[in-house]
């Protein structure tokens, strides 16, 4: 399992929790600008109280670089692997492309799961509103009501663009 944000620790723990619970070797890799925190896949019945515990360590860490950090994932992963990937991939979707295509050349499999909060697509705010971008914590105060129509045009035109390249 491999993630950025500390907002996809509630997806990640159910599925450790399904895959870990299995006889399946299960890991996890946990990513910002590069991976920070490893633990090796191992298929004993105390791997799910280590995954679970590292996940609840993950705190928000700033800027994330899903194509290097993939590339760090490849590089690390010494057998053919299901690695699942959760991200909300808001970032440039060409190198983010290229990584998961080098992982699959490498003979992993891959299961993307592009995580956005209800929020994020629906944009169901009114009025003014201050906004604190979660990786800069740069600010930024708008109007809902006059973008909401192009601010959802633009997430569903960005969904769209990760579903035909990534």
């Amino acid at each position: 399992f491999f993630s950025s944000r500390r907002r996809h620790t509630r997806s990640l723990c159910d599925w450790s929790s399904d895959v870990c619970s299995s006889d399946l070797p299960c890991g996890l890799m946990l990513f910002d600008e590069r991976v920070h925190d490893s633990l090796p896949a191992r298929s004993r019945r105390t791997q799910i109280a280590q995954v679970l515990s590292l996940l609840a360590k993950v705190k928000p860490s700033g800027r994330t670089d899903i194509a290097r950090s993939l590339g760090q994932v490849a590089a690390m992963l010494r057998h053919r692997s299901l690695v699942m990937v959760f991200s909300d991939l808001l970032a440039d979707p060409q190198p983010i492309r290229d990584a998961l295509l080098r992982l699959r050349h490498r003979g992993h499999d891959v299961i993307l799961f592009h995580i956005l909060d209800e929020a994020e697509v629906r944009f169901p705010f009114d009025g003014m509103v201050e906004f604190t971008e979660p990786e800069s914590r740069d600010k930024l105060v708008v109007d809902a009501d006059a973008v909401r129509r192009d601010y959802v045009a633009e997430v569903e035109a960005f969904r769209e663009i990760g579903r035909a390249h990534v």
